[in-house]
């Protein structure tokens, strides 16, 4: 029952930020899914050491009213949302992932969430992320940085930047100092995005699921960075 509640708030929230076309659109990729899912991925790696100005203050906000916000309880969530602001409307299993020890990293705009993106520094809270199984080794500094949104009224308008920063340092200010991602290899935006901002790709992983059954395999890849941009990052 809590999975049908969580999927019906997933379609109500992409509804409404995205319309009922994008709607349609995921829900044919779910059904489908289920059955059958075959996707190649880039598994990115950061450095945060070699990636300059952490210890600063950071970028200025690109807009007014634009907060960052670092969430890691749900008592925190409630104290949020109590005041006005929005999130687990915007989130899906927002309140099982912040109990699995994930942590949402926040941009808000106003009182309206305009980026998300989760940091897990667990097992647990990785696979909290529905992400796919790639290798981190957590005990070693290392982190899981995934599924994250960005709010379609706020696209390109600089905040996936901005979000992008301010997460890297405050990773490195918790001691992390490898971040790790995935990224469909067919996601171009994305994908460029993480080239942009100097992550590296040694790793492809695939998986594949058929019905219950699932395969996953890692395998080392030469991969040259996308040429530098001067366009904003956008998302």
């Amino acid at each position: 029952m809590g999975q049908v509640k969580e999927l019906v708030r997933t379609a109500r929230r992409v509804r409404a930020t995205e319309g009922p076309v994008p709607l349609l659109r995921r829900a044919l990729a779910f059904a489908v899914g289920l059955v059958f899912l075959y996707r190649v991925y880039n598994l990115y790696v950061l450095t945060l050491e070699d990636t300059d100005g952490l210890g600063d203050e950071g970028p200025a906000p690109p807009m007014e009213g634009v907060s960052y916000v670092v969430l890691s309880t749900n008592q925190q969530v409630d104290d949020l949302e109590a005041d006005g602001y929005e999130f687990r409307a915007l989130v899906r299993d927002a309140r099982a992932r912040l109990d699995a020890g994930a942590v949402a990293t926040c941009v808000f705009v106003g009182k309206e969430l305009a980026n998300v993106c989760w940091v897990a520094t667990t097992q647990e809270a990785a696979d909290s992320l529905n992400e796919p199984p790639f290798h981190i080794e957590y005990g070693n500094r290392e982190c899981c940085s995934g599924d994250g949104w960005t709010n379609p009224r706020y696209r390109r308008a600089g905040l996936l930047a901005y979000g992008d920063v301010k997460r890297r340092q405050y990773q490195y200010q918790q001691g992390i100092r490898v971040s790790k991602w995935a990224v469909e290899k067919s996601n171009v935006p994305t994908n460029k995005v993480a080239s942009r901002i100097g992550a590296r790709v040694p790793i492809q992983g695939r998986l594949l699921r058929i019905l219950g059954w699932k395969w996953w395999k890692e395998e080392a890849v030469s991969f040259q960075p996308a040429s530098p941009c001067t366009e904003p990052l956008q998302k």
